[in-house]
Formats: structure tokens, C-alpha cells, sequence
């Protein structure tokens, strides 16, 4: 029995790394959110909570989807530097388009912060999810 596009499609898009992925991109995001939270509770502002709660996020989703993720078993001090980098840059892109998303809901549009920032994480998770297959693909061991 042939298979078709849509089966063929959904073999792509639901396999283990997405599924992984998406795990950690939920704790991910989990870690950027409650930060995020915590940070504007105590009394930072918007951007400087979105860039601590950035931060947090990044040193744990770069180490979760290198290990766990995409299977990098590259730990050598210069290939680790060099992703970690990328993965900076990269994150960078994302963390400037969600920023500027929480700008215009929150202060343009009178969207509560909180639910300004589960918007603007679905935006972000499909966004890492493209640069970090791009970023560790590179470094995968291949199976023999």
C-alpha cells in the first residue's frame, strides 16, 4: 500500500527528535517563563525581564538539545564554543523578534504581560527549533 503525503508528512514532523525537542522546549520555556515572571514581579521591566529570562533559557536549551536533542557528541572545547556561538546568534534572532512582539502586545496593545509572553513562546519555540537542527546537525555522530 503506497503511502500518503500525509503520512509521509507526519512521519517527518512526529519522530523522536521532535518529540525531544519539544520536551525541552517545554521545560525551555518553562524556564524562560517563570523567570520572565519572577524578574517582572520584582520589579524589572519588561525588556530587562524578557533579556534575564532569555539568558536563562539559552545556557539551558543549549546544552539540553546538544545532549539530549540532536544527538551532538562532539565535546571538544572548540566545537562546543563554536556551536554555543551560533546557537548565541541564533538565539539572538529569536530573542529580538519575541521582544519586539512583547512591545507592540504589551505596551501597544494592552495585552497583560503574562499572557503577552505564552503568545510570543509558541513564535520562539518553532524559530529555535529551525536554527538549533541547523546549528547541531552539523555535529551529529552518524550511525555506522
Amino acid at each position: 500500500m503506497a503511502k500518503t503525503r500525509i503520512t509521509v508528512l507526519a512521519g517527518k514532523v512526529c519522530n523522536r527528535e521532535t518529540l525531544l525537542y519539544l520536551v525541552f522546549g517545554g521545560l525551555t520555556t518553562l524556564v524562560s517563563y517563570a523567570s520572565f515572571v519572577a524578574c517582572s514581579r520584582l520589579g524589572l521591566g519588561t525588556v530587562a525581564a524578557n533579556t534575564v529570562s532569555t539568558v536563562l533559557a539559552v545556557v539551558f536549551a543549549f546544552f539540553t538539545n546538544k545532549a539530549f536533542v540532536f544527538g551532538a557528541k562532539n565535546w571538544a572545547l572548540r566545537a562546543v564554543a563554536l556551536e554555543f556561538l551560533n546557537f548565541c546568534g541564533a538565539r539572538l534572532i529569536s530573542y529580538l523578534a519575541e521582544t519586539g512582539a512583547l512591545v507592540l502586545l504589551v505596551n501597544w496593545m494592552g495585552v497583560a504581560d503574562y499572557i503577552a509572553k505564552i503568545i510570543t513562546s509558541v513564535m520562539v519555540v518553532i524559530l529555535n527549533y529551525v536554527f538549533s537542527r541547523l546549528i547541531f546537525r552539523k555535529n551529529r555522530v552518524k550511525p555506522e
